[in-house]
């Protein structure tokens, strides 16, 4: 259930909380799409198609809705507080609230359009859409021990951040279903292997080779989790982001 979403400043309100100054959603103005895509195969001399992966395409975000406020020069000034959102092509967090929680995704502007009334400079109608490359919406970030089964409260595969401590030598991390990320060159100091990116990182800077074996998972959501274990006596973290689709 849609409430409110955030972005730059700019909050957007299914029920607003002042009647005098709001950005309200129409019922039915938030909409969030996303598509499928796959390879369609035809099977030769015969009907239909082989069936291939499909995979998803990038998020669309488009919000309807009114704006109020008590004078004219107030709607002036959040007409361009509105048309400023990524107006330099950049990106930003979109928040959305809801029922459950909160989810974010960094999007750019697509569209914009708003019109203040010439009956009343008071009101006026807009249309937002903005565009995610990645598909998927994030939440709640939790963290769990090595041993302890790392859970996704999410909807989709969550992609995990191992947070290793300082220590010395080599180690191997043990994941789901017998995957290891073995470290040959291992820094003293703590450090995190990022499966998003893929790589080794201290202080935020990629250590090239330090990785011998890497066989990087995924955290489905539910159930009974993934558990995670490093060899030797550093201590492991894995960082888990609730996955939505």
């Amino acid at each position: 259930m849609f409430r409110s979403a955030r972005i730059e400043g700019v909050e957007l309100e299914a029920v607003p909380r002042d009647f005098d100054r709001f950005l309200m959603i129409n019922p039915g103005g938030y909409k969030r799409s996303s598509a499928v895509r796959r390879e369609d195969i035809s099977r030769p001399l015969a009907h239909g198609s082989f069936g291939t992966q499909g995979y998803r395409e990038g998020q669309v975000f488009t919000f309807e809705g009114v704006a109020k406020r008590a004078h004219s020069f107030e709607m002036e000034a959040l007409e361009n507080h509105v048309r400023g959102i990524c107006a330099d092509g950049g990106w930003s967090k979109l928040t959305i609230d809801g029922g459950t929680g909160s989810q974010w995704a960094n999007v750019g502007l697509s569209s914009i359009d708003f019109d203040v009334l010439g009956v009343d400079p008071r009101l006026a109608e807009f249309q937002i859409q903005f565009w995610a490359p990645d598909p998927r919406l994030y939440g709640e970030q939790r963290d769990f021990a090595g041993g302890q089964p790392a859970l996704n409260h999410g909807s989709f595969p969550a992609t995990p951040r191992l947070l290793v401590g300082a220590g010395s030598g080599p180690y191997t991390v043990t994941g789901a279903n017998g995957r290891i990320v073995t470290v040959s060159a291992a820094p003293n100091a703590a450090h995190e292997i990022d499966f998003a990116t893929g790589g080794l990182f201290l202080n935020g800077i990629r250590q090239i080779n330090a990785i011998a074996v890497y066989q990087p998972w995924d955290v489905p959501p539910g159930l009974p989790g993934v558990t995670a274990t490093i060899s030797g006596s550093r201590t492991l973290v894995q960082r888990v982001t609730d996955t939505f689709i």
